[in-house]
């Protein structure tokens, strides 16, 4: 049995007995600014415990009443009655940041960057480059962020904490400034409709592909504008892509870089239709004959980790199908699930996992050497929305990360078991008959309509989700280094 500490969203299970959780926003208000210059990062003062109004925790409310301790609220399951509200835990992060933008970002990707791989050492330094849904397509962009000075979460608790002082390791020594405020960089590009989804190449980070909904992909150079971040310059709006792919005839949202070739991009429509293109010297070209299989929707593309002319898609026709770029047709077809298959990812740990997220809530993870239809090694029907997005962690093999409409990002370990002792508190309630699966590592809560989540490729366990609220960006307590 692994001796991993779970939590979930609220609950951290394990050795301690404390309660965890996540920010929730109960006043459902949207925090974008209304100058495009003018972005921010933003305090988290809300969360996952059930308190009622005018309480606070075990102390009751003014009146001194005591109002009994805080109660752990269940996402999907307890509601939340007109005089309760929710309380943040902080302690179930060991770092959490939240940051609004002018546009809600459908999509977004972090940036490899030259500060060094595995950093475990605060403050941490990232980028990324997200693309706007804007109230007009011309008011879009690009969104090029580097947000730095991201500290370590200050626990409400850790002042009177003595003994766990005692056991800080160096990466908590490191960051004895916790009450520095994060800062948030921006630069900007001019873009021609909304961006559907945006993906940075692997081997060359400064090369950006977006999917726009007027039915073009266009490959970005943003060198300069990461450049004008670190130097505290201004980049120029009005930016040219380097290619504009015309092919398609029609908007879509599947898009992925080979990390196997460099400059080898795979794009898929709402017709159907796959697309390759190649970077060739100076140029790109886009092959003329398209990828047809699929009798619905293109939803997410996946290039294999291990195998360059190979690469994966889903869609709404409710199947994973694998393609060898040598032939037309698909070579593998699987029914995957019984609706829309919205996401997939392929393992770069275990090249032989891949999972997928469906519109009903459920996902699964399949084993590619014995790929079958409807034969998964595992189904999660946890979620009470459609999987939005879902991604193998690039430093726990047996993790994946997911998000849902229904306002949740989870982690899940596969690895783990249930345990008896562990459990026992987890899943007695008495009033229902809801259980938390033994694989659930981490609930976070907090944002609406939540699109995107994504591991970043270089700070382990670390992980950003973008939604209509914003973006947020944490750690959880329980993560392993």
């Amino acid at each position: 049995m692994s001796n991993k500490k779970r939590n979930f969203g609220d609950i951290e299970f394990g050795e301690s007995d404390e309660v965890g959780g996540a920010k929730v926003d109960v006043n459902g208000e949207d925090d974008f600014e209304n100058d495009d210059e003018v972005e921010s990062f933003e305090d988290d003062e809300q969360s996952f415990e059930e308190v009622e109004e005018g309480g606070e925790g075990e102390e009751g409310g003014e009146d001194g009443e005591d109002k009994g301790p805080k109660k752990v609220w269940r996402a999907g399951v307890d509601p939340l009655e007109e005089d309760e509200v929710l309380d943040y835990d902080s302690s179930a992060y060991d770092m959490m940041h939240s940051m609004s933008v002018e546009w809600p970002c459908l999509s977004f990707h972090p940036i490899k960057d030259e500060l060094g791989a595995q950093r475990n050492k605060y403050p941490h330094t990232m980028y990324l480059v997200a693309g706007t849904q804007a109230d007009e397509a011309k008011n879009n962009k690009i969104i090029i962020m580097k947000a730095k000075q991201l500290h370590k979460t200050k626990h409400d608790d850790e002042d009177s904490d003595d003994e766990d002082s005692d056991n800080e390791d160096d990466e908590e020594s490191d960051d004895e400034d916790k009450d520095v405020d994060p800062e948030l960089q921006l630069a900007f590009i001019n873009h021609n409709g909304a961006v559907n989804r945006i993906r940075s190449m692997d081997q060359q980070s400064n090369i950006v592909a977006t999917w726009s909904d007027n039915r073009s992909v266009y490959i970005w150079n943003i060198a300069n504008h990461l450049k004008a971040l670190d130097n505290e310059t201004v980049a120029p709006k009005q930016t040219a892509p380097l290619h504009t792919i015309t092919n398609h005839s029609i908007e879509g949202y599947a898009l992925d870089w080979s990390s196997k070739i460099a400059g080898r991009l795979a794009t898929g429509d709402c017709n159907n239709n796959i697309y390759i293109t190649n970077a060739s010297d100076s140029t790109w070209k886009t092959d003329t004959q398209a990828f047809k299989g699929h009798s619905e929707s293109v939803e997410d593309i996946q290039w294999s980790p291990s195998e360059e002319k190979v690469f994966a898609s889903c869609s709404i026709d409710q199947t994973v199908r694998i393609w060898d770029i040598r032939k037309p047709k698909p070579a593998i077809t699987v029914k995957a699930h019984t609706a829309d298959v919205n996401v997939i990812s392929w393992s770069r740990n275990v090249e032989y996992l891949l999972v997928s997220g469906c519109d009903d809530g459920s996902f699964r993870v399949w084993d590619l050497r014995a790929f079958k239809d409807n034969s998964p090694v595992s189904d999660f029907k946890y979620h009470t929305g459609p999987i939005t997005s879902i991604e193998w962690n690039p430093y726990e093999e047996s993790q994946v990360i997911v998000s849902s409409s229904d306002d949740q990002v989870t982690i899940w370990d596969f690895s783990l078991e249930e345990d008896t002792e562990e459990f026992t508190n987890a899943n007695a309630n008495p009033d229902d008959d809801f259980q938390y699966p033994p694989q659930l590592f981490f609930i976070h809560q907090g944002q609406h309509d939540i699109k995107e989540v994504h591991w970043h490729p270089q700070i382990p366990h670390v992980a950003i989700s973008t939604s209509i609220d914003g973006f947020n960006i944490f750690k959880s307590s329980n993560s392993e280094e």
